[in-house]
């Protein structure tokens, strides 16, 4: 294998905990990672959508994808951080927003063969674009 074909092969990846599973995202989609800093509530929400925070000069939205995805959770939350991740589609009233994470993220560098999608996951996320099995433990992206 050359180094052009390794390179186009690898995948470099956080691995984001969460309640009772995990998110898997390309390094490219993640802005910053940072402590949580204070949340200001919004009146007449979702539950998912935990407030507004400032970043870097810029108000973002900070969101729980296991609240946004139906998944209860009375899991306290130790060691949190905040994912700040780029928006979606290039909407300038959403450049960025944040994701909660329940403990750091790890680096990963991923094989693109190593990537197995889930056909029939347990349970479907709707926020999720696919479930898939990574080494013995099912990640969700």
């Amino acid at each position: 294998m050359t180094q052009t074909d390794e390179k186009s092969s690898v995948i470099r990846t956080q691995l984001i905990p969460l309640v009772g599973m995990n998110m898997v995202l390309p390094n490219t989609c993640i802005a910053e990672i940072i402590n949580p800093g204070e949340l200001n509530p919004v009146k007449k929400t979702p539950r998912w959508f935990l407030g507004m925070m400032d970043w870097r000069g810029v108000r973002i939205p900070v969101i729980s994808f296991e609240a946004a995805n139906d998944i209860a959770s009375n899991t306290p939350m130790h060691n949190v951080r905040i994912v700040v991740l780029n928006g979606i589609g290039g909407d300038d009233k959403l450049p960025f927003y944040g994701v909660i994470s329940q403990g750091i993220p790890k680096l990963m560098r991923l094989e693109k063969s190593t990537i197995n999608t889930v056909k029939i996951p347990g349970q479907k996320l709707p926020l999720a674009s696919e479930q898939t099995q990574l080494a013995d433990a099912t990640s969700d992206s």
